[in-house]
């Protein structure tokens, strides 16, 4: 439990480090898009990590319509680990940061 916690607080600052020299290397404000880009991760990260769904429905009907067999749909599964929520936390916390720095 202890690891998961160090392992998410980590991936949070090596996520925030790596969008800051992103920010410094394309010349953009790091406040403007530190939450977009920390939405963005999680959710690209959970789509990697995750089966079932929408997506796989529709693979699934494909399947199914060209096989014309019926097949079983599956349930939304995550199988998310700390960096997904250490990317939940930088986006947290920079959406925070931006309603404190913008208001």
């Amino acid at each position: 439990m202890k690891k998961n916690i160090i392992g998410t607080i980590i991936s949070a600052g090596v996520i925030g480090i790596l969008v800051w020299i992103a920010a410094m290397v394309l010349s953009i404000s790091y406040m403007d898009w530190s939450f977009f880009i920390g939405l963005a991760i999680s959710v690209v990260l959970f789509f990697f990590n995750s089966s079932g769904g929408v997506l796989s429905k529709g693979a699934t009907l494909d399947a199914s319509t060209a096989g014309w067999k019926v097949q079983q749909d599956n349930e939304l599964k995550a199988n998310v680990g700390f960096v997904f929520f250490g990317a939940v936390l930088y986006t947290i916390v920079s959406f925070v940061m931006m309603i404190i720095t913008y208001y």
